[in-house]
Order: structure tokens, then sequence, then C-alpha cells
């Protein structure tokens, strides 16, 4: 079909849809239609047809192979935390498949290890399943898990909660089920064999991996089932101020290294001063009661909510960098062995010791509103990030400084602030800076954040420039770190992916493609697939 609908298609596409699905899965009203152009940094889009909101797998099958049966493009939508256009139609032939509505628990199996949750779940639902259990999965979540779902994690691939330890999402996934274009659902692992549990990966070639980091673009995820392992019995926090950003990239290698670390992020003075998920520390005495029972007993709870609340974040910013560590490990023992050893790692990078009142708050209210999705004062916000070996980390950060040196005229003109977090994945170092200008604030940042958040900037102008400035400086600093051998996550239509792939692993990359999605009609234009 054309690739701009006629209306009469559209509306007759719609009218199908509906009398295939139950009441209230399609929406196609104007307004729905603009607000899924947009993800948090590229707007406006190209509006869908319709957006389809199934409630479980079969519905979520038929409005696929309704929509592909007629030459129309399927794009899936996760929690809409995005940045990379993963879920913007390329083409105004599409349909967009918001999968929040499918958000059940299939079954927690503490004997086996292992949970099966459906798509559209939430990493804070997925928890909240596992209350009272002694278990988790080995990642548990982004910092933005309230609205951040399964399905767009395995889709884009994530890190945070866990993944010092044991890496990004895809490491935890056992298996999932998936739409296929022309409307088959079939399960990837042991549950894709007749009367087996989904209870491993292995067993034949990992078909699983194919669906993971694809954007949708092989497939659309119903369900996943994920890992568990015991809870930690012992919990510790470490902070460290650093004067340079080598000095604490070095320390946070080296802590990679010995594998005591759950989770640990660096952040530089400009992140404290302007990112609102930071500032939101300070409002310690707001959580004083969540932080208290965090503690062993109730005393040594209301001591460290004490220390929360006076310390706030003003020490913070005393440090041109700082470093904040949770230490997981089997009792108390290993965790004071461990949390020496960690310190003094630090020491030997020209470390010193902070209070820890950033990693214990996290921890204390993992999942909460995802306010960093704007600077403190309203700014837009967007980040750009790589992974890289562990070994080449200074050899990173160094080019890193000296690039974002030369920028910095540029981004002055254009009232554009840049600001770099740290972290280690499993054997690898991931780079997020990011940006924050001044611009209109967006239909989907009221949906995130509420309009009682976003009120005071309402009325900011559009600011295309900047915009644009901020779009010319994450490329020429995905194509820095291209140079350095770094890979990213979350592809979608936004990273460099295809054009840079090896020919024999370009071949057999859309040979594959071609052979679950003939006509490219799962989110084309996703990983450069179907341009």
């Amino acid at each position: 079909m054309s690739a701009v609908p006629s209306a009469l298609f559209a509306t007759d596409l719609c009218q199908r849809l509906r009398e295939a699905l139950p009441s209230g899965t399609v929406l196609d009203d104007a307004a729905s239609r603009r607000f899924y152009a947009n993800d948090v940094f590229w707007q406006p889009g190209v509006e869908p047809i319709a957006i389809v909101c199934p409630s479980d797998a079969a519905s979520l099958a038929a409005a696929i192979g309704l929509a592909t049966s007629n030459g129309v493009a399927v794009v899936p939508r996760g929690g809409g935390m995005s940045y990379t256009k993963g879920y913007l139609p390329k083409h105004a032939g599409s349909i967009v498949i918001d999968c929040r509505k499918m958000n059940r628990i299939i079954e927690v199996n503490t004997d086996d290890l292992y949970i099966t949750a459906e798509a559209g779940c939430t990493w804070a639902q997925v928890n909240e399943a596992l209350a009272g259990t002694g278990l988790r999965t080995p990642y548990w979540g982004p910092l933005s898990g309230i609205n951040a779902t399964v399905g767009g994690a395995l889709s884009q691939n994530s890190a945070f909660f866990g993944s010092s330890l044991n890496g990004t999402v895809a490491e935890s996934v056992l298996g999932i089920t998936v739409v296929l274009a022309d409307g088959s659902i079939t399960t990837t692992g042991s549950a894709g064999r007749e009367g087996t549990k989904p209870f491993t990966r292995e067993g034949g070639p990992d078909l699983t991996g194919l669906f993971l980091g694809d954007n949708g673009a092989m497939g659309v995820k119903a369900s996943a089932t994920l890992k568990l392992i015991p809870a930690p019995a012992a919990v510790g926090f470490l902070s460290f101020g650093f004067s340079s950003i080598q000095d604490m990239a070095s320390a946070q290698a080296a802590m990679a290294r010995t594998r005591l670390i759950a989770e640990g992020f660096g952040i530089d003075r400009n992140k404290v001063e302007h990112s609102a998920s930071v500032n939101r520390i300070s409002e310690g005495l707001g959580i004083l009661g969540k932080v208290a029972g965090s503690g062993k007993s109730a005393l040594s709870g209301i001591k460290d909510a004490i220390g929360v609340a006076v310390g706030g974040t003003q020490y913070l910013k005393e440090h041109a960098y700082t470093l904040h560590i949770v230490v997981e490990r089997a009792d108390d023992a290993e965790l004071v062995s461990a949390t020496l050893r960690l310190r003094d790692i630090a020491k030997q990078a020209a470390g010193v010791d902070l209070p820890d009142s950033v990693p214990r708050v996290m921890r204390s209210r993992p999942f909460g509103p995802v306010r960093g999705m704007l600077g403190r004062d309203g700014e837009r916000w967007v980040p750009i990030h790589a992974v890289f070996p562990l070994g080449d980390t200074q050899r990173v950060v160094e080019a890193n400084e000296a690039f974002f040196e030369r920028q910095k005229a540029m981004m002055a003109d254009h009232g554009i602030l840049y600001s770099v977090m740290t972290m280690t994945t499993g054997h690898e170092f991931f780079l997020e800076p990011a940006f924050y200008w001044m611009d209109e604030i967006t239909p989907l940042h009221a949906a995130s954040l509420g309009e009682d958040v976003v009120r005071p900037w309402r009325d900011r102008p559009a600011n295309l420039a900047a915009r644009e400035a901020v779009v010319r400086l994450r490329q020429a600093t995905q194509a820095l770190y291209t140079s350095l051998g770094g890979v990213s996550w979350q592809v979608a239509r936004d990273y460099p992916f295809l054009d840079i792939l090896k020919p024999e692993t370009r071949a057999l990359l859309e040979s594959v493609k071609k052979a679950v999605d003939p006509r490219g009609l799962m989110n084309p234009g996703s990983l450069g697939l179907g341009e």
C-alpha cells in the first residue's frame, strides 16, 4: 500500500481492528495520534493510523496479523521512556502497539527459580510480585522502573539495579514469547519445547537472543521469563569524591574487576546541580520513614534516615566527580571485607570518603517518579551513551574530555549544559553524557511527570535552534564513540548500527530479518533495517 494511507483506508482498518479486538483496544482520535508521535527527545514525528492497546497475547497477535496482512507497519511501544525514535513510526501507514495493558505476572516459581511476566509489566510490578519470597531477578530494573516495562527493556537493552555484578537485562532472560510479523506466536528457550518448563535458555541455538535489543524489528514481545536469585542478606553503601573523571573511572574499572559491587555510578558536579533525579535526594525528610524502614533495626534505620535528611546533597558539590556504590554480600562478615577492599581501591585512585546518602536513598526508593526526564528547572534533557571494554576506560574518558572541551563555545552559544554519568555493567565501562537546554514542554513530559510538575514551564516556547544543535552534538558524540570501538544499546533509529557492521554480519542480520519479516513491516527503519 502507499506510505500515506487514504482517510478511507485508515477508517476501514480501524473498523476492522475494532471488530476483531475487545472494546476499548483501539484509539484513533486526533489527540492520541499526536501524543504517540513523540518520544522523550524527538518530536513531532509521524502520526500513526491508530494505537492498539492489547490486553493479552491473543489480541496482540490478532492486531499484528490484521495490520500486516493489509500492508500496514507495526511499531511496538513500551513504557514510553525511549529517546531514540524506537516507538515512533517511520511511515504514516503504521499502527503503534502499546503493550502496557499486558501487565499480568503469569507465574512466580520459587522452586525452579524463575518468574514469567507479560511484556507490559513495569519493573516495579515485577519486584512487587517477588516481595516476601527472598528472591529477585539478577538485573532488577532501571531508575525509571515505575514506568519502564519488561518488554521495552528487552527490546532496547537496559542496565542499572544489579547491573555492575549481573550485567544487562539480556543476561537475566531465560526465554520469551513473541508475536511474529504474520501474527503467529512463538516461544524461545526451553518453554519452546513440548511439555517443558521455561527454566533454561539453553538446549540448541539461542533463539532468545535474536529478539533481544531488536527494538521490535524481529517481533513484538508478549511475555518473558527471567531467572531468579536469592536476595542478598547484607547490603552496604559507599560514596567517594574525586577531582578528575580519570581517577573516578580508574576506580570504577578496578572495582568492577573485583566482582564485589552490585551497582554503582559516577556523576559530575553539573549532574548534581541540574539533575532533578539527584536533587530529589535532598528531600531527605520526606523519605525519612522509607529509609528508616530499610535499616536492620528500628534504631539503626532511624539513625541512617537522620543522616540522609541532614546531609542532603550539598556535600556533593564540593567535588568535581562523585562515585556511589551498592555492595551486596551473603553476610555481614563478607560485607565488611568487601567494603574495606573497595575503600582501598578508591583511596589508591585519590578518592575521598563521603556520606553514603545517594546510594542509600536510591535503594530505599528505587522506582520513584521519572522526574529526571526534565532538568531541575524544567530544562529539556536527553542522553547519549556507549559501552567499552574495561581496559579502554582511560583512553575513552580522555578522548571524551577532549571532545567536549572543543564543544564548549558552541554549547555556550545555544545554552546547552553538559553533564556525564559513568557506570560499569558486568565487564563493560558505560559512559553517558547528557544535555540540558531550554525548550518547549511536550505532552509526553506532562503525561509522564504530571501537570502539576510541568505547569511552571508549560508556556515555554520551542527552541528549535538549540534542539538542532543538540541533534548535531549527539551525532558527533556517536561518531566519536564508534571510532573508539564503543557499542550502544537502544539502537532503534538513532544510533549507528547497520552501516558499521562487517559485511558478512550485516548480510546474516538482513537474511534473518527477511525470514521473520519478509515484507519489512515490523518497526521499519529500526536497526537501520527497511530504510
